[in-house]
């Protein structure tokens, strides 16, 4: 009697504990810019949430543990804010006071004095991501990001992908130089037809040049 109680149980949801490994995070972010705005959880950009006109925000399914959330308030100021997720239940964090954002400049070459096809740039784990290079100047301009270290990842056409480790301050300014290497160089046999480039492939980690 007791084991069909059980089972009937286990069948119709009655332990399935899923609700309560995750719940819901909200707040408001201080002097944000609803058009562009935007709270996800840093390492999961995928849980993302945007803001109303006063800059409040609902953020769904964030794993009930400690993580930090990215915030992108405008287009010059970010933060980044721990929060103790509960499950099953809202979280509020209260106002978040975001800072001046740092911004990366990332020129792109394939050293020779061109500029590789569709590049694109990425803040790894965050919302920043496939943010197009400028196809004639090889650049592009990076943030608001919050004070901490990433890891940037370029992408583009048959080469190599490139990823380099950066930390910013708050408010900084800061250029990379990023060399991306065509995918036969090296002299190497090109075993299995291409590897690497946009369309996937092993990352090469000596793929680009690293500048500290």
């Amino acid at each position: 009697m007791a084991f069909g109680l059980l089972g009937a149980l286990a069948a119709c949801g009655g332990f399935n504990n899923v609700p309560l490994e995750s719940g819901t995070v909200r707040g408001r972010i201080v002097g944000a810019e609803a058009d562009v705005a935007m709270v996800s959880v840093l390492g999961q950009p995928e849980l993302r949430a945007g803001v109303d006109p006063e800059g409040r925000f609902e953020l769904a399914n964030v794993p009930a543990t400690t993580v930090e959330l990215f915030v992108v308030a405008s287009r010059t100021r970010a933060a980044r804010s721990k929060v103790v997720a509960q499950g099953a239940r809202v979280t509020d964090v209260g106002d978040i006071q975001p800072g001046p954002g740092a911004f990366i400049t990332v020129r792109v070459s394939d050293g020779q004095g061109g500029v590789p096809s569709r590049a694109e740039v990425e803040v790894d784990g965050t919302v920043l991501d496939d943010i197009k290079v400028d196809a004639t100047s090889g650049e592009v301009r990076v943030g608001p990001l919050p004070a901490g270290c990433y890891e940037l990842e370029v992408k583009a056409d048959d080469v190599k992908d490139v990823k380099e480790d950066v930390c910013v301050r708050e408010g900084e300014e800061l250029v990379r130089d990023i060399v991306m290497r065509s995918d036969d160089d090296g002299g190497g046999d090109d075993r299995d037809g291409g590897h690497g480039g946009r369309d996937g492939g092993s990352d090469d980690p000596d793929g680009g040049d690293d500048h500290p």
